[in-house]
């Protein structure tokens, strides 16, 4: 993976294929490898860049002053600077779709289509904001995720009783929270947690968003970001909602072939409406 320094860090980020750029952000405690599937296909007809978010997978430490997701979102857009992408397509999923959204408001005229999973950009509502606070104040005590943070957390991404592909998802996911040194924990991953679940409510803007090149899209049974909450996003907006049946958190692992092809169509969509 090709990396560029951002705010004095490395950000480590994959460059597949040739053509219009799409860019896919991915979740919190995820990688860019999360995409692996959406990759394989949108590669053949698209450039697609895939960073990792500070602490995740192969980039830096969260640059000192980084304090909520707009600066992260900066960083985000620094990234299309340094690569001298003028426009692009961005697809986020969890915390990759509230950074998605902030950049297609911070910059619309960059972004030729967004796509939405799994996330909400209004503020988080107050007892699952408490519930993950709490988590995070455990794993910065322990410096780890404990085995029963391990489990309770897989649990949530992950469905075993909802998909076939959920239970080997799930054991790979666990070994990767298992993974995280305590530093990388400290220092980004319970900080990035942070901003996340005290994010400040953009609903307010959902207006100012394109309605006919945005997708809003949510597993059928995500238990962290429930789709009545995605739902609520696309009337706002007036774009297009879809749910991915059967799948949960992360709908793009759990449900692969569903998911690539709607991104696929909806991008091909807006491909010809361009031309």
């Amino acid at each position: 993976m090709p990396k560029i320094n951002i705010a004095g860090h490395p950000m480590y980020y994959m460059d597949r294929g040739k053509g219009a750029v799409v860019v896919l952000l991915h979740s919190y405690l995820a990688n860019a490898f999360m995409w692996t599937p959406q990759i394989k296909t949108l590669e053949q007809h698209y450039r697609v860049i895939v960073p990792d978010l500070w602490g995740h997978g192969s980039s830096g430490a969260l640059p000192q002053g980084a304090d909520d997701l707009t600066a992260l979102t900066c960083h985000t857009r620094s990234l299309l600077d340094s690569l001298d992408l003028e426009t692009c397509f961005v697809v986020g999923q969890s915390v990759g779709g509230m950074l998605a959204a902030e950049l297609a408001l911070m910059a619309p005229e960059r972004i030729s289509g967004l796509v939405m999973m799994g996330t909400y950009l209004g503020q988080e509502p107050v007892m699952p904001r408490a519930y993950f606070m709490s988590m995070l104040d455990k794993v910065e005590a322990c410096e780890a995720f404990t085995p029963a943070l391990i489990d309770e957390v897989a649990s949530m991404f992950f469905q075993s009783d909802r998909s076939n592909a959920a239970p080997s998802l799930k054991a790979s996911f666990q070994k990767q929270l298992a993974s995280w040194p305590a530093e990388v924990l400290r220092g980004s991953i319970v900080p990035i947690g942070r901003m996340i679940f005290n994010r400040r409510d953009l609903r307010f803007r959902l207006q100012e968003l394109d309605a006919d090149s945005t997708l809003v899209m949510c597993g059928e049974h995500d238990q962290v970001r429930p789709p009545s909450e995605s739902l609520e996003m696309a009337q706002c907006i007036g774009c297009r909602y879809m749910e991915v049946p059967g799948a949960s958190h992360t709908s793009n692992l759990e449900r692969p072939e569903f998911v690539t092809h709607e991104l696929l169509a909806f991008l091909s969509e807006l491909e010809r409406i361009r031309s």
